[in-house]
């Protein structure tokens, strides 16, 4: 299985300046906007969620299948996961090369 990082994710995001839902059937979802990671709030309190207990952001990153991405136009893109890993890749690849010019 391909590794996709959460950090790969936020400094993707954050360059990017996109949200990026990370989509785990069965394990959850994690957002990051703009970079960070959106956490959940005190309005989900006493949902099912906190009192099971929801999983740790790797395992979540793990498990997942589907990666949403929502630019700022508002289109939105859904990438499997080899996809969001080329993605990345390329990404870096890119960071890389502007930062030696």
């Amino acid at each position: 299985m391909i590794d996709i990082t959460l950090e790969q994710l936020r400094i993707f995001s954050d360059r990017s300046r996109t949200l990026i839902t990370v989509d785990a059937p069965l394990f959850g979802v994690i957002t990051i906007m703009h970079g960070r990671v959106v956490t959940r709030g005190a309005h989900e309190a006493n949902k099912v969620g906190t009192s099971i207990g929801f999983p740790p952001h790797d395992q979540i990153l793990a498990e997942a299948s589907r990666f949403w991405i929502q630019h700022d136009s508002g289109i939105r893109e859904r990438k499997t996961r080899e996809e969001m890993a080329g993605l990345l890749q390329a990404s870096h690849r890119a960071a890389i090369v502007s930062v030696q010019a």
